[in-house]
């Protein structure tokens, strides 16, 4: 008998031998599926469901992007939002629906959008008079939807099924990474310090701060990036140089996973994990894939660089142990995204070189 993913929590109750042996199966062997569409110059999926269905975009130019959904079955669908010049998914529920972003001609705001499992898609922008437009980053399974109010002073917002906008009062210069099935949403602000914390914000308007202390004389960085259904934060962390770099005398770069009773452990993968160095704060776009996925097992993937300079997959399964993993014939491999029976979406590079990334999911055995 195949048990569900999700009922992992009860049968740690019912006995620790089951919980080890289901753990196992994460870390375990795994098959493989590679995939690209057809013509792409890299293709980059950014979410899978529990169906298999998986959702990304893959580039026609250097510069353009169009969204892609790959059937269970490996029928590769395209799409584009009308007039946009790039569309980019970043989201997929279990009924299909997908939730990503879109671009239009310069000038112009980027905008969110909804893509239903019929192939329907809507748009949507921000408070033109407050905003400069509507980044959406993530659907739950209610077709409620989060994402980031771009602007100079970046603000969350949610989206319901009916379409009632609802913006989130959390501190100044916030962004949002994901949602989960009842409607609480994670992501991370910015103070004047440039030190970005987390929060989780609810429903019901509670929202809380999400920090890890910071190493005498460094910046701390925490960025969560999940949340599932039963309300497990995962996410990264770093230890960055402050004003003076000579006050810091290492970047510790990690992991994080945090309980709905807010207790904290860190993680370390064999390598250091991807950060954004680089993000335009006054823009508030997050263009980079989510770093870190939980599932509602508590399974984590993420990726990370070793020595080398060539970066990998990992999974933690909810014990804490990792296991490291490229496809058999790749390497550069960047994960995005889990589904509760573990399965797991991303991208990677020929170990040959050459060519364009190609897609990949990654199924337990």
């Amino acid at each position: 008998m195949t048990i569900p993913r999700f009922m992992v929590a009860a049968l740690c109750v019912l006995g620790p031998l089951t919980c080890v042996a289901h753990g196992d199966g994460i870390n375990g062997e795994a098959t493989y599926i590679s995939f690209s569409v057809p013509g792409a110059l890299g293709t980059y999926p950014t979410g899978i469901n529990a169906s298999m269905e998986v959702t990304g975009y893959y580039n026609v130019s250097p510069t353009a992007a169009r969204g892609f959904l790959r059937e269970a079955d490996g029928t590769i669908t395209t799409f584009n939002v009308g007039g946009a010049t790039s569309t980019q998914p970043q989201g997929i529920n279990a009924a299909g629906d997908i939730t990503g972003f879109f671009y239009l001609p310069a000038g112009a705001a980027l905008q969110g959008f909804l893509r239903y499992a019929d192939g329907r898609i809507i748009t949507f922008e921000g408070n033109q008079a407050i905003y400069q437009g509507a980044q959406a980053v993530s659907i739950n399974d209610f077709d409620e939807i989060v994402g980031t109010y771009t602007s100079r002073s970046p603000s969350v917002f949610t989206r319901s099924r009916a379409g009632v906008f609802t913006t989130i009062a959390v501190p100044n210069g916030t962004i949002a990474t994901a949602i989960n099935a009842s409607g609480s949403v994670v992501g991370y602000y910015c103070c004047d310090n440039g030190v970005f914390t987390g929060f989780t914000a609810h429903p019901d308007g509670y929202w809380a701060g999400i920090g890890i202390s910071a190493d005498s004389g460094c910046a701390n960085q925490t960025i969560p990036d999940a949340i599932n259904a039963a309300g497990m934060i995962a996410g990264w962390y770093t230890n960055q140089y402050s004003n003076d770099p000579a006050s810091c005398t290492s970047e510790n770069i990690g992991g994080f996973v945090m309980s709905p009773d807010g207790q904290l452990t860190l993680f370390q993968p064999p390598g250091t994990m991807p950060t954004f160095h680089d993000l335009a704060v006054s823009t508030g776009e997050v263009t980079w894939p989510h770093w870190v996925s939980i599932n509602q097992a508590g399974d984590i993937t993420g990726s990370y660089t070793d020595t080398a300079g060539v970066q990998h997959g990992f999974v933690r399964n909810p014990y804490g142990t990792i296991t490291s993993f490229d496809p058999p014939e790749g390497n550069q491999t960047t994960t995005t995204s889990i589904n509760d029976e573990g399965a797991i979406a991303g991208f990677y590079h020929y170990h040959a070189g050459g060519g364009p990334p190609v897609g990949f999911i990654r199924v337990p055995q």
